[in-house]
């Protein structure tokens, strides 16, 4: 059982480091920003920045989602992370799934947002009911401990489930640890990923 946590562990670490072809993943574990993973390492020109303001303005979602990615990181901007979140809450106020999980994940943890377990939760139920692997692993992390949430195993296992059907290592790991008896040990390693533009 140790020798398949540890197996589960490393491929966690080998996974979270490959480039995103899906908007929410695991973190890097390479020291990367909070919140954010790098697809392209180039910043967007100031054109690009301004587009954005703009296209964010007139209420497109996904330009709200990636000029809350650019406030957060730095990317092209000056780094602004109370912009970058009031940006990521309207995304996810316009059903925006990445902008949800990662409003969630950042309610969840304090990082960027005062922790908040009753946001994170609800944010992250948005997103985990339209299939967001990350969300549904951190979901199932605030029913097994009872964050936002009154506990509730039997939900958490089936949150952790969904996720790890996808191939979520830390979801799986997260399992075993509630299937075990050691709820608490589920940790949320499944930091948004915010695509650096």
């Amino acid at each position: 059982m140790k020798r398949r946590v540890l197996i589960l562990t490393l491929l966690a670490g080998l996974t979270a480091s490959l480039p995103s072809q899906n908007p929410v993943r695991a973190a890097p574990r390479d020291g990367g920003q909070p919140g954010t993973v790098s697809t392209s390492t180039a910043a967007p020109a100031a054109a690009d920045i301004a587009g954005l303001r703009d296209a964010a303005a007139r209420g497109d979602a996904q330009a709200r989602y990636d000029l809350a990615v650019a406030l957060d990181c730095g990317r092209g901007v000056k780094r602004d992370r109370v912009q970058a979140l009031d940006w990521l809450r309207r995304a996810a106020d316009q059903g925006h799934v990445a902008a949800q999980s990662a409003l969630g994940w950042k309610y969840m943890t304090g990082s960027g947002a005062r922790r908040d377990d009753a946001a994170a939760f609800e944010w992250l139920r948005r997103a985990a009911e339209r299939g967001d692997t990350a969300a549904q692993n951190n979901l199932g992390i605030l029913y097994a401990q009872g964050r936002g949430v009154v506990t509730d195993p039997v939900e958490a296992a089936k949150w952790f489930r969904r996720a790890a059907e996808k191939g979520a290592a830390d979801a799986q790991r997260n399992l075993e640890a509630l299937l075990a008896g050691r709820s608490r040990d589920a940790r949320s390693s499944t930091e948004p990923t915010l695509p650096r533009t």
